[in-house]
């Protein structure tokens, strides 16, 4: 078997959960209820946030928040994130970070 599988938990209850961990990529599986919300942050790399299920919110920097269903939204590095769940049903997503943060940090060093 050349393929490797990375399975992922299906609920609707809060998940975050680290994936792939590769230097090419990192991917993480993000699952919120109504009303969760990852704490603020920085992206650390190139983010692309892919949304599969309900409705993202997300508020980049100082500007007012953006919603998005069914897309694949990017953020610049070192962007300030605050992401949400501001919708009625249940958002899930995937975090993909290309480089890796740490090879990211490894080039910038």
């Amino acid at each position: 078997m050349i393929e490797k599988q990375y399975t992922y938990t299906q609920t609707h209850e809060k998940v975050i959960e680290k994936l792939v961990g590769d230097d090419v990529a990192m991917i993480n599986h993000v699952v919120l209820a109504t009303g969760d919300a990852l704490p603020e942050h920085y992206s650390d790399s190139n983010v692309y946030l892919v949304v599969v299920r309900g409705c993202l919110t997300i508020q980049l920097d100082e500007q007012e928040a953006n919603y998005y269903q069914a897309s694949v939204v990017n953020v610049p590095f070192h962007t300030k994130m605050n992401i949400s769940n501001t919708g009625e049903e249940t958002l899930e997503f995937f975090i993909v970070k290309a480089p890796h943060p740490r090879v990211y940090k490894a080039q910038s060093v």
